[in-house]
């Protein structure tokens, strides 16, 4: 058998923002160069970032680094991440997206429209970051630039989503975890195994940070028992089966999930992306209403279009579909129960025996 390396993780744009914000942020206040700056992730663990360029003047610190993504694929590894931090009149941190990075000209994202791409767990790590070397009394506007987001946006989902002028700042842990897809799927299953060794057959599935971090604040989980899938849903369902699981509460975004009501069960967007199609045709259905169609079809993402969506009797029918699709990859060898959230709204429905099994699974 050939050696297999270990993947190595890399840091997210939001944590190279973060760096050379404060980078840049201690040298308008010390006036002196940095070579290196470690910064916080969201878990509080620090990790130390190398600083490219630096400079500093009386009235601004200027601070870049080159993004490291380990050993994903990801599109803006070796990009160069700017900072650029100025004193103001008015008062806090003030961040803004300079060149490169994208502006949200649509809603239905996490950014307002008008607003810079930067998500919302960035700007608290910018935010956060700064004020740690800042006096307390002082104002700094910061800006975030990548000096080839434009041409490297498109390359990605990006323009369909209404983001333009460059890339979004993203993250929500700080690190980017290489996603080799057999290497990822071993990772996933190692917990199907874990739980089957304690004698457990039953599990609930999750495909990522936010169903995770919903469910665990809102939901009677029992979170020994919850098991990633990422996009693999149908193939963690198979491997499920193939280990003797026996029941299953599926508990995801509806951007996600409402992939399974219409039979794609590798949930990444370039696998298949019919969100709009599967969503607006079953809506057409349950309420024969053919505006609430072409306005759930024009939406620019699902959380957009939970505002064409104004009978909340359909959330329980569409969960009973995507648990119908789901036994039936299965061939019946599951029970799944459902859940669907948003962001927007949090929890949309569930199958009607979804939260009777949680219940039940967080008492035993």
């Amino acid at each position: 058998m050939s050696e297999q390396r270990t993947l190595r993780n890399g840091l997210t744009t939001g944590t190279c923002a973060a760096a050379v914000a404060k980078a840049a942020a201690w040298m308008l206040v010390h006036q002196e160069s940095i070579h290196e700056v470690g910064v916080k992730l969201p878990n509080k663990d620090e990790v130390w970032l190398e600083i490219e360029k630096a400079s500093f003047s009386p009235e601004e610190g200027f601070a870049s680094t080159i993004k490291d993504a380990g050993d994903d694929p990801d599109i803006t590894h070796g990009a160069e991440i700017v900072a650029r931090v100025r004193t103001g009149s008015h008062s806090g941190v003030k961040i803004i997206g300079g060149q490169g990075v994208g502006t949200v000209t649509k809603p239905g994202l996490a950014i307002a429209p008008g607003q810079a791409a930067i998500n919302p767990v960035p700007l608290k790590m910018i935010r956060e970051s700064v004020a740690e070397v800042l006096p307390p009394d002082m104002a700094v506007t910061v800006e975030i630039s990548i000096p080839k987001g434009e041409e490297l946006a498109r390359k990605t989902f990006n323009p369909n989503l209404g983001i333009v002028g460059g890339l979004s700042v993203l993250g929500t842990t700080g690190i980017v975890r290489p996603m080799s897809e057999e290497a990822l799927k071993d990772s996933l299953v190692l917990k199907l195994d874990q739980l089957k060794a304690l004698g457990w057959n039953k599990a609930i599935f999750s495909p990522g940070n936010y169903s995770t971090a919903f469910s665990s604040a809102n939901l009677p989980v029992n979170e020994a028992q919850v098991v990633i899938t990422s996009n693999y849903i149908g193939f963690m369902l198979e491997q499920a089966v193939a280990r003797g699981f026996k029941q299953l509460v599926l508990i995801g975004h509806l951007g996600k999930l409402v992939k399974l009501a219409g039979g794609i069960f590798q949930t990444h967007s370039k696998v298949a992306d019919a969100r709009n199609e599967i969503l607006a045709a079953h809506y057409f259905q349950f309420s024969k209403n053919p505006d609430a169609f072409s306005q759930i079809m024009n939406a620019n993402t699902t959380e957009e279009a939970l505002d064409f969506i104004t009978d909340d009797k359909f959330w329980p029918a569409f969960s009973e579909r995507i648990k119908e699709r789901a036994e039936q990859r299965v061939f019946g060898e599951l029970t799944v129960e459902v859940i669907l959230l948003s962001q927007k709204q949090g929890l949309l429905g569930c199958t009607s025996q979804a939260m009777n099994q949680l219940n039940k699974w967080n008492d035993e």
